[in-house]
């Protein structure tokens, strides 16, 4: 097996619309998960339909051919596409270069990946930058399934398949309906012929959902056989839709427009070489291929990956939207150019969700009903509200905020229907039966794993900057309107009350993860570090520096911050196993990127004053010198959920986490405001 084939089985691409939707992917186009594919669609709710595993691909040239593709089964890989696979890149979108072997640069091909940002629509271009005219013939495998499910082996029937094939004005369009789930799919191939050819790829194996305890072998169909001839830098387009596709060529066009401003690799093969020089020109020496600014284009892009409408997809494959993660990632959304009204119909959106003073830890979402299972997605979202009107500054804006703020407020105090309350001190208390409504929120069995009853940390600073943000909207309506306001004076006292109470937490240079009755609950966990990063500081800057230095001894590490000190007994090494294997050391030791914003955000804070600006920029850099090296030399085209807690980190949960992202882009924002001297 090629070395090749080593290095890039275990990287993954990624494609988004606007919608939900997404098409995922290996290094080396085969499947290794049930969700890779080349289209998976949603809807609003995010109900997602898995329709098209990927495409068999025959190349030949003069009576000789070789296969693109390759399916995994269980005892072997075939065929073995990916010897033929010279290059992949990951960004700005998955594009492979394939050659006949040995490679050479008579027998090339560039295949494109490209997604529409408005419907669910996947495009594949082929481009042929060898020096033959070449065939073509392509059999699109598809599944036409709910995404978290597989075709079981065996179960799927030519007869339940109805297919039709249309020939309108200079190209060729498909569809297919399975009269099963009536889930229906349309394709088009702008040049060549189209013509039905059906059989069954049966028992592919998918290895990645069998280490993690889940079925690994499903079917897939072909119902087309595609044919076409490319000559010498001649390209041809297939499209995949959920919907009808009425205009090939504008729709191409549209797509290709979407990534036309992005940067490319620094060796992507534009053309054919007619002095036989391209594959001499690539990068096999790992170097940087996306300078600092284009890996900046790229980062931002990635980023956006992740929105939805008025929406932020928590994760890819697995998730729909989520509160709290839409808060931390609509935080790095300020910073991103021209996103602000996209940041206030988000925030608008989750108005709408009000419920008793919280917003929503989850919408409804693939028949999952909404639930409100958190107290700090509503806490974020207090301090969002005050950041954004920093943006717009407006009377009527902050008059507005004020007044939806003090009900929220109010709801926390005194809404009996929680599953919290605000103890004598003013601290929220999280209730026994609700000692999962953190951000550390796993249960089995419905039991918390990681119980955060009581008062936990992160919980009352956030509560404490909530307050800190409704005097801050007061002050900023009257210097805008230049009438006083006079905010809550109960609101004032309590905010003071708070502050005064979260000292109550440090204990020997750390701070309790938790307070139940007056019991400190001493666990070194990272939620000390979300507590001390927030805008509004209730410690000194010693205390700041004695957390931060047990921090980055303890938790720490090059992919972001474990969740739980190996100290501990209860630590877990690894994340694998079963999903209750999983679950015990999903929040007891996993490393998560997300934390290095507050991370990053508490050094700044503990060292402001301290230490020169050159050398805190230094060290944020260092932080997340992986993740920024990873990005220019094309090894990653997202940020991952979590890592395994010891080395070697390897990345485990969702290929592609919103709030990672963000937080390695709010990160390299903040670096580029010190570097301007702001």
């Amino acid at each position: 097996m090629s070395n090749y084939f080593m290095e890039t089985h275990h990287h993954e691409w990624i494609l988004t619309n606007r919608r939900g939707g997404y098409a995922l992917g290996t290094g080396n186009l085969i499947n290794q998960r049930k969700y890779h594919g080349l289209l998976v669609s949603s809807d609003s709710k995010f109900n997602r339909l898995h329709l098209v595993a990927g495409i068999e691909e025959k190349v030949e040239w003069r009576g000789e051919f070789f296969h693109l593709d390759s399916n995994n089964y269980s005892n072997c890989i075939y065929p073995e596409g990916f010897l033929h696979l010279v290059k992949p890149w990951l960004r700005p979108y998955p594009i492979f270069l394939y050659s006949a072997l040995p490679h050479q640069n008579d027998i090339l091909i560039l295949k494109e990946i490209m997604m529409d940002e408005s419907t669910n629509t996947t495009l594949v271009k082929y481009t042929n930058l060898g020096h033959h005219l070449l065939h073509f013939e392509l059999h699109p495998k598809f599944t036409m399934i709910p995404h978290h499910e597989l075709n079981k082996p065996g179960t799927l029937d030519f007869l339940n398949f109805i297919t039709e094939i249309e020939t309108p004005d200079k190209f060729t369009r498909f569809s297919v309906q399975r009269q099963d789930n009536n889930i229906k799919l349309y394709g088009a191939l702008l040049s060549g012929e189209v013509i039905p050819n059906r059989y069954v790829y049966y028992n592919v194996f998918y290895p990645w959902e069998v280490m993690s305890g889940y079925e690994g072998i499903g079917d897939q169909i072909t119902l087309f056989q595609l044919g076409f001839d490319l000559r010498v830098g001649q390209s041809n387009y297939l499209l995949f839709s959920d919907t009808a596709i009425e205009d090939a060529k504008t729709l191409i066009e549209r797509i290709e427009n979407r990534y036309a401003d992005l940067p490319k690799p620094l060796d992507y093969p534009y053309a054919s070489d007619k002095n036989d020089t391209l594959l001499n020109n690539l990068d096999y020496n790992d170097n940087i291929i996306f300078p600092y600014d284009n890996y900046l284009k790229i980062l931002e892009f990635a980023l956006k990956d992740f929105l939805a409408n008025d929406d932020i997809v928590a994760g890819f494959p697995f998730y729909g939207a989520w509160g709290r993660d839409t808060m931390v990632v609509v935080n790095a959304l300020l910073h991103c150019p021209n996103q602000l009204e996209t940041v206030e119909k988000i925030l608008n959106k989750y108005r709408g969700y009000i419920k008793n003073g919280l917003i929503p830890n989850m919408i409804a979402e693939s028949g999952r009903e909404t639930n409100y299972d958190s107290v700090d997605s509503t806490l974020w979202y207090i301090i969002l509200l005050w950041k954004l009107g920093k943006r717009k500054q407006t009377v009527k804006y902050w008059k507005d905020v004020i007044a939806l703020t003090e009900e929220i407020i109010t709801s926390i105090l005194h809404n009996e229907f929680h599953p919290f309350s605000v103890r004598y001190d003013g601290l929220i208390e999280l209730h026994p039966d609700f000692a999962h409504g953190t951000w550390m929120d796993v249960r089995i069995d419905g039991k918390a794993i990681t119980p955060r009853n009581g008062a936990p940390v992160e919980i009352n600073a956030l509560w404490y900057n909530a307050l800190c943000s409704y005097e801050a909207m007061c002050l900023a309506y009257c210097q805008k309107s230049r009438k006083k306001y006079q905010a809550k004076e109960e609101f004032v006292q309590l905010k003071e009350l708070v502050k005064q109470s979260l000292q109550k937490f440090y204990q020997d240079g750390y701070l309790a993860d938790r307070i139940v009755g007056e019991e400190l609950i001493m666990e070194i966990r990272p939620n000390a570090i979300i507590a001390l990063a927030l805008p509004w500081q209730a410690f000194s800057q010693e205390i700041l520096q004695q957390v931060l230095e047990r921090s980055f001894k303890e938790l720490y590490t090059n992919y972001g911050i474990r969740t739980l000190s190996p100290k501990d007994i209860r630590f877990h090494k690894k994340y694998y196993g079963t999903q209750k294997e999983r679950d015990l050391a999903y929040h007891n030791g996993s490393v998560w990127a997300w934390l290095l914003g507050p991370f990053c955000g508490l050094y700044e804070r503990a060292y402001k004053g301290i230490k020169t600006k050159e050398e805190i920029i230094e060290a944020l850099t260092s932080f997340i010198s992986t993740f920024r090296n990873s990005f220019m030399k094309g090894h990653i085209a997202s940020i991952a959920e979590i890592w395994d807690g010891d080395a070697p980190h390897f990345p485990k949960g969702a290929p592609a986490q919103a709030w990672s992202v963000a937080a390695l882009y709010n990160i390299e924002n903040y670096i580029l405001f010190l570097q301007e001297g702001k």
